[in-house]
């Protein structure tokens, strides 16, 4: 008995019905994979960067029991609480009311003996305001269709986080 004429116009279909599904289902897996882990590079930036300022403003000009705090402890104290992120990106800058120390990365930091804040102009007296910028690169390929981006671009981009906090004795 031949075949039904409308069974052999079909032949093929499901084929490319699983391609048209399959490459926009993993372009979308994939978009969300990817976006997951920048959220995830950026909250560790910013919980790294929140602590940092933290472990900063309670070490004051009047704490007994504080070491004095260097640009190297403070890269060291960073590098453990940016956990999961590369040292050799990361970058720092430390600002008080008068002045502005700098590390990028913050690994080339970590033996710096420079004070911060610096107590010779007051900058680590109660009351002032202590900023802790954190700067982070990540290379992600699904930036190029990410609205308000080009397709010139290479998929990278630098994450940021800021932290201000008053020093509290």
């Amino acid at each position: 008995m031949p075949e039904p004429r409308h069974s052999r116009h079909r032949r093929g279909t499901q084929a490319v019905e699983f391609i048209l599904i399959s490459i926009p289902t993993i372009f979308i897996m994939l978009s969300v994979f990817e976006s997951a882990m920048v959220m995830w590079e950026y909250h560790t930036l910013a919980s790294a960067a929140q602590m940092e300022a933290r472990y900063i403003v309670v070490h004051g000009s009047t704490c007994t029991t504080c070491n004095a705090l260097t640009i190297g402890t403070l890269a060291t104290y960073l590098e453990a609480h940016a956990t999961g992120l590369d040292p050799s990106k990361l970058g720092a800058t430390f600002i008080s009311t008068n002045s502005s120390t700098g590390c990028t990365p913050i690994s080339g930091c970590t033996s710096s003996s420079t004070a911060f804040p610096p107590s010779t102009n007051g900058d680590n007296a109660a009351g002032l305001d202590i900023t802790v910028k954190v700067t982070y690169p990540v290379n992600n390929p699904i930036v190029v269709f990410w609205p308000g981006t080009s397709f010139s671009q290479t998929g990278s981009m630098t994450l940021g986080a800021v932290s201000t906090q008053r020093i509290l004795y």
